[in-house]
C-alpha cells in the first residue's frame, strides 16, 4: 500500500493580513466606544447651557432680577456637578470609573 503524505494547511499571507485588520478594527471600535461621552451627561450639560443662556438673556433685558439669575446660576452649577458624576462616577461594571482596570 502506498503511504499518503498529508500536508499541513498554511494560510496565505492575505488571509492572515485580513484577519489582523479585522481584529484591529474591532479593537479600534471598542476603544472609541469607551472614550465616547455618556449621552445622559451630554444632555444634562446641553440643558444646563440652555438654562444659563436663557437666564443671562432675561437678566440682560431686565425681565428677571440679579437674585433670580444668581439662583439659576447655582442651579446650573448643581447640574454641572451631576453631569460630571454621571460621566465619571462609579460605573455599573464594577470599575472605579476614573481610569481603573476594566474587565
Amino acid at each position: 500500500m502506498s503511504k499518503k503524505k498529508y500536508k499541513k494547511r498554511h494560510h496565505s499571507a492575505t488571509v492572515t493580513a485580513k484577519r489582523q485588520l479585522e481584529q484591529e478594527r474591532i479593537a479600534d471600535e471598542k476603544d472609541r466606544s469607551r472614550k465616547r461621552m455618556n449621552p445622559v451627561a451630554r444632555n444634562i450639560l446641553l440643558a444646563d447651557l440652555v438654562i444659563l443662556a436663557l437666564a443671562a438673556i432675561l437678566e440682560g433685558n431686565g425681565l428677571i432680577t440679579p437674585l433670580v439669575s444668581g439662583m439659576v446660576s447655582i442651579f446650573g452649577i448643581v447640574l454641572l456637578v451631576i453631569a460630571l458624576w454621571v460621566q465619571f462616577g462609579k460605573k455599573k461594571d464594577g470599575g472605579s470609573g476614573l481610569g481603573g482596570p476594566r474587565l
